[in-house]
């Protein structure tokens, strides 16, 4: 595990988590270009919100960012792409077990769509988490 705290992995690791917010800051800003629909279950995001899902995509993007270089950002920047990304994966994973409307662009998107998504977020949530609780203890060492 020792591992997972040297550098190169850490730079690598912030460099991905950035990139891994760009897809949810891309939908929303094409959805606000194109004003098409984006609704999960009774939500119909309205152009404010998905003016604030931007603002805090972009947030979270310049903060793992930032993580690259900045050495005490790093445990927040894990944590919060941590949780965040449990919250999206384990949302598709509950469409799963329990369907229930998910538009985007004017489009339905399939239960594939979210198995996909599910498989790939999730593990990234665990490793960020993971990450989290490694940096948090190398830090209650020091």
């Amino acid at each position: 595990m020792k591992r997972l705290l040297d550098q190169w992995f850490l730079r690598l690791f912030f460099g991905v988590a950035a990139c891994s917010w760009m897809p949810h800051w891309a939908c929303h800003y094409y959805r606000l270009e194109t004003q098409s629909s984006f609704i999960v279950g009774s939500w119909d995001f309205s152009f404010t919100d998905s003016v604030v899902s931007l603002l805090i995509y972009t947030v979270l993007i310049v903060l793992s960012l930032l993580a690259i270089q900045i050495e005490k950002l790093r445990l927040m920047a894990a944590t919060l792409t941590g949780i965040g990304h449990l919250s999206i994966g384990s949302l598709h994973a509950f469409r799963l077990a329990h369907p229930f409307a998910f538009e985007v662009f004017g489009h339905s998107w399939s239960q594939r769509a979210s198995l996909r998504e599910a498989v790939i977020v999730l593990p990234f949530a665990v490793l960020s988490l993971l990450v989290a609780v490694l940096l948090n203890s190398e830090r209650s060492r020091a």
